[in-house]
Parts: C-alpha cells; sequence; structure tokens
C-alpha cells in the first residue's frame, strides 16, 4: 500500500479563473510552484496511491484572516478544516482528512470536537514555525496531551522555511524530543526529514518509537536528498521513514520515480548506495496502520 502523508489543500474547488493563477519560487529554490490548483488536479495527482492525508494549517488567531495556505477558490465562511473534509469526500476510501487547530486559540478545543466528531478528522498537522507558536510551551503540551489520550496523530513540519515570519527554532527536530519524552504515546511523524538537519531527525526518530519522519520535499535538492537518505541509512532508521510527497509542491508520482532514482544518482556520482528493498520499504510502508488513522 502506497500512503501520502503529507498533502495540502487544494486553492480551489472549481477550475482555477486565468487571472487567479499564482506560481512561487522560493520553496524549490527556484523552480516553479503552481500554488493555485483544483479538486480535479489533485484527484488526479494522487491517482498512483492508495491513500492521502491531506490538511490545511490553521492561521495565527491574532492574524484570523492571513492564511498559511492558498484556499480562497472555496466558499466564503469554510476554513481549512472543512476544505480537508469537503475535499475528502470526493474519494472518501483514498482521502483521509486532517484537522489543523492552533494551540493560543480560545476556541480549539471546540474546533477540535467539531473536527473529530462532525467532520472525520483522523489527525493532526501542525507547523510550529508557520503558526508562530513554541511546541514546548504549557499551551501546545496541553493540546499534546489531548491528542495523546484521544490516540490524534500529528504530522509537524519540520525544518526550515522561505517565510521570514517563521521562526526556525520552532521547526527544530530537537524540539521533538522533549514532546516525545513527554508523551511517549503520542505518535508524531516529523516532516521533510526535517531538512536541513536530517542528522537531528534521525537522532529522534530513532530514539522513540512513536516518532517518524517524512520524506515529502527532498527530491528537488538531489545531493542534499541522497545525503539524508544515506545518513537515515546508516544509523538504521529508513524503516521509520514514511512516503509523503508535499502536494502541490510536488507531485506523488514525482517523489516515487527519484526514490527510485537514488541508484542511479549514487551511481552516477560514485557515492555509497541505499538499498533498493529500503526504498521500496519507503515506498510502501503503510502508515495507515502505523498512525492508526484507519
Amino acid at each position: 500500500m502506497i500512503v501520502d502523508v503529507h498533502t495540502h489543500l487544494p486553492s480551489h474547488k472549481e477550475t482555477v479563473p486565468p487571472d487567479e493563477m499564482q506560481i512561487e519560487t522560493t520553496m524549490r529554490s527556484g523552480e516553479t510552484v503552481q500554488l493555485t490548483n483544483s479538486i480535479d488536479d489533485y484527484l488526479r495527482d494522487i491517482g498512483p496511491v492508495d491513500k492521502a492525508f491531506i490538511f490545511g494549517i490553521a492561521p495565527r488567531p491574532w492574524r484570523p484572516n492571513e492564511r498559511v495556505l492558498r484556499t480562497e477558490g472555496w466558499e466564503e465562511g469554510q476554513n481549512h478544516n472543512d476544505v480537508a473534509a469537503e475535499t475528502a469526500k470526493y474519494a472518501p476510501d483514498k482521502i483521509v482528512p486532517f484537522m489543523s487547530l492552533h494551540p493560543l486559540d480560545p476556541n480549539w478545543k471546540d474546533e477540535y470536537d467539531r473536527c473529530v466528531g462532525d467532520l472525520g478528522c483522523k489527525g493532526i498537522k501542525l507547523g510550529p514555525n508557520y503558526q508562530d507558536f513554541d511546541p514546548l510551551g504549557p499551551e501546545a503540551f496541553n493540546m499534546f496531551s489531548r491528542l495523546e489520550a484521544d490516540g490524534i496523530p500529528i504530522v509537524f513540519h519540520q525544518g526550515t522555511s522561505p517565510m521570514t515570519e517563521a521562526p526556525l527554532t520552532y521547526a527544530h527536530p530537537l524540539t521533538s524530543d522533549k514532546i516525545a519524552m513527554a508523551f511517549p504515546n503520542l505518535t508524531m511523524v516529523l516532516a521533510h526529514l526535517g531538512h536541513p538537519w536530517q542528522t537531528d531527525c534521525l537522532s529522534v526518530v530513532r530514539k522513540h518509537p512513536n516518532v517518524w519522519a517524512d520524506v515529502s520535499a527532498q527530491y528537488y535538492r538531489p545531493y542534499s536528498f541522497w545525503q539524508g537518505m544515506r545518513l537515515f541509512y546508516e544509523w538504521g532508521v529508513t524503516d521509520k521513514i514514511l512516503f509523503g510527497s508535499d502536494w502541490p509542491v510536488t507531485r506523488p508520482q514525482d517523489n516515487i520515480d527519484h526514490l527510485r532514482g537514488l541508484e542511479k544518482f549514487a551511481k552516477d556520482h560514485h557515492l555509497p548506495q541505499i538499498p533498493s528493498e529500503d526504498i521500496e520499504g519507503i515506498i510502501n510502508r503503510d502508515a495507515v496502520e502505523i498512525m492508526r488513522v484507519d
């Protein structure tokens, strides 16, 4: 089973009007990313996978109208959690909606109940740097306590970001070590192999049974991609890596192709190999069972 644990929301429900098309060039270091897309675009691109987890990122409560991810092509009054749940209805056997909350929002508990009880959300996405909250603060720990008690897994953004207002210290993989120590039964996924801090990321996932990494948003920096994967292999933790794409930044099939292309990259550049069985293990790892979201 191929499970994409890391996909974002389509910006529009229907076809994107030409005057609303937007691209971005910093995420992939100069390469073009199409930021605006429709449900049809999303469904087409997740075609190669068996399951896909979809989520938004909750805004900062003091800036409620500043959305981290684009969703302007949806009905007014729908928040990011509504969009995730509605998108999932287009392929209910394939798409698994996750919620996103902000621990400094005084109403997060009510939204939590709505997301789990009414919208059917099975997990949560948090980006402490994008959301500007301290993941080791008391408000965050209060949320983590409930998530652990309810068996709700977290996908954390981890690693760098080009956004100037996103504190990097809040997205460093070593912050997750203290969270895992405090909440040992809380399942966490550290996104992007924690790039560029892959060594710190592997140290955390190696230490904690319920902490995993995902491989999303890696392949377009080929040497860094190989280096991070080789580090995880040398430390014996490729079995703690889950498949992810970071759609729309990249498509699932491109990630599959470039994972399988690591053998050729290593050979072409006279670098040590990462065994193909480790690569296939990542692509086919059953994150639904690991994260207990079915």
